[in-house]
């Protein structure tokens, strides 16, 4: 996909700007520019090499995001980063979306902070920070100290988001993977797994092959035939409700990827844990 800059918005869009010439204390705290949207189809917005990095906070609705490696659905509570220089282009997905922007400047405060590709990422805050920036658009003629300590909220809240940990990270691939083993049955896809973690396809496979030297794909498989090994040795269910419990559409692709994995068929597997079983008594 070619992407340019172009925008597409319809009558019943409203935005709100916040911009450092009505309120300079924002340059203070390393933001170049906010600003609040409430949006109502058509809306469109594309952008190539922009210099800035781009944060949404959606407190409502839903928005599509496609970069040139991902397309994913931007829902409610979540943060959306882009990485300055990264082409991408966003959509509204739902009947509204309720969102804001924020745009920061290559500095060095930011640029530690940002991952390498773009991501959507769950947070608790995306509400709190959406009405904060409701709370500075209103104190454009206060005194200049409490729009100051707004705008020093703002940062941190803006900073506790991106300075993520890597244990976080952690805890999101152990979390859908686990909502994968519960689910076994389930036709997972690799995309499926991107959708839980708000992490782009690619990214998440380097995450997976850094945790765990296998792709997501080779996680999944190795949950299903783990689990298979188990219900062969405890159960006496028939292959073909064996299969279909751990996710395979019927016994022959079952027992062609079992053996293959294991060494043996899943008849001889059985048997030989049964005889197993028996010794051990």
């Amino acid at each position: 996909m070619k992407f340019s800059n172009k925008l597409e918005i319809g009558k019943e869009c409203f935005e709100i700007f916040l911009t450092s010439d009505e309120l300079p204390e924002m340059s203070l705290h390393n933001i170049h520019m906010a600003g609040i949207a409430h949006l109502k189809p058509p809306y469109v917005i594309e952008r190539s090499q922009l210099n800035l990095h781009t944060l949404l906070f959606t407190s409502s609705g839903q928005g599509k995001l496609t970069t040139e490696t991902t397309e994913a659905v931007i829902q409610p509570g979540t943060m959306t980063v882009l990485p300055a220089q990264t082409n991408y282009r966003f959509e509204i997905n739902d009947d509204h979306w309720d969102m804001c922007w924020i745009l920061l400047p290559e500095k060095l405060d930011w640029q530690t902070l940002m991952p390498d590709q773009p991501e959507i990422r769950p947070t608790s805050q995306a509400l709190n920070i959406f009405y904060l920036c409701h709370v500075i658009n209103q104190e454009r003629e206060i005194e200049a100290s409490f729009r100051d300590q707004s705008f020093h909220q703002l940062a941190r809240y803006i900073e506790s988001n991106l300075n993520s940990l890597t244990l976080e990270k952690d805890d999101r691939l152990s979390a859908a993977f686990r909502s994968v083993n519960q689910s076994l049955h389930k036709p997972w896809t690799v995309n499926d797994i991107a959708q839980l973690t708000y992490y782009s396809e690619p990214h998440l496979y380097r995450l997976c092959k850094e945790r765990f030297g296998k792709s997501p794909k080779q996680i999944i498989r190795s949950l299903r035939i783990d689990r298979a090994k188990q219900l062969l040795t405890l159960t006496d269910w028939p292959l073909n409700e064996l299969a279909q419990r751990v996710g395979f559409s019927d016994a022959f692709n079952f027992s062609n990827r079992f053996k293959k994995e294991v060494g043996l068929s899943p008849s001889r597997f059985r048997e030989v844990g049964s005889n197993d079983s028996t010794n051990n008594t």
